[in-house]
């Protein structure tokens, strides 16, 4: 019965660690795409389209 808990538990160890690794990739990927944009300065076009004439 305990190792049935402990199986559990690491399984969603593992599984809080995936999900956090891939929160952590999708974070870099908007900082880098960000940054390209504060480069060029310029705004996405997708930001504020309602402001855009």
């Amino acid at each position: 019965m305990k190792n049935k808990i402990a199986d559990i538990h690491r399984s969603a160890e593992e599984k809080r660690t995936m999900v956090e690794a891939q929160k952590r990739e999708e974070f870099i990927e908007l900082e880098e795409t960000a940054a390209k944009f504060r480069s060029s300065g310029c705004t996405p076009a997708k930001f504020f389209a309602c402001f855009k004439a």
